[in-house]
């Protein structure tokens, strides 16, 4: 896990390809949605899914629900009341999914802590930092 940590604080292509990945753990979910049952939440969930193919909101969204707590409770609370009710099960996939994934993406304040001159040093002081500084 810490070589995750390390390698989604140092390069873009690895957020990158972490945003791609959980879009198509989206996609998936929304395809098994629509094969067992056909109604207007999986719709919704779908047109929920379409903004994460693109890699800057992806971003956006997943920094902001790191950062704000206040935001990540609303979303999980939304996503515990369409898991209540049947027909939305969907929904609640991808706004569960979306926060889950959201706590394993960088802060912003460690994205920042790459400019340091600190951060320059060797690779275990490096690594240690961000673990440290992570969340």
């Amino acid at each position: 896990m810490k070589r995750f940590y390390y390698k989604s604080v140092t390069s873009l292509n690895a957020r990158k390809l972490y945003c791609i990945a959980l879009f198509a753990v989206l996609i998936f979910l929304n395809w098994c949605c629509f094969e067992t049952d056909h109604n207007k939440a999986v719709a919704c969930a779908a047109l929920m899914t379409i903004p994460f193919m693109f890699n800057k909101v992806a971003d956006r969204v997943l920094h902001l629900l790191h950062e704000s707590l206040a935001l990540l409770a609303t979303t999980l609370i939304l996503a515990i009341v369409c898991y209540t009710i049947p027909y939305l099960n969907s929904i609640f996939h991808v706004l569960f999914t979306v926060s889950v994934a959201s706590q394993f993406y960088p802060s912003e304040r460690v994205l920042a802590m790459k400019s340091l001159p600190e951060f320059t040093t060797n690779y275990i002081a490096r690594l240690n930092m961000v673990i440290k500084y992570y969340y």
